[in-house]
């Protein structure tokens, strides 16, 4: 599942989202928590830990893996790169 789907399916905001991942602080939280939503922002091992963790593993390190490939696959691809 992806971690958009379950947020949304939980009636979460994207800052009640990272504030229950730890990530709830600083200038624009809810920016931070989009851009790990689509792929646009790498996940370190202790965020995807917290994140299969707060889903009670919903969403699974391979779905924070694919959400980040395909991100990275799209980025490439508009901008030239063949991988």
């Amino acid at each position: 599942m992806q971690l958009k789907d379950w947020r949304n399916r939980e009636n979460k905001t994207l800052r009640e989202l990272a504030e229950l991942l730890g990530i709830g602080h600083g200038a624009n939280p809810s920016r931070r928590m989009q851009r790990i939503e689509t792929g646009e922002a790498p996940v370190d091992a202790l965020l995807a830990a917290m994140i299969v963790s707060v889903t009670r593993t919903e969403v699974s390190l391979q779905d924070i893996n694919d959400t980040r490939a395909e991100y990275l696959a799209v980025s490439r691809s508009s901008q030239g790169v063949v991988l």
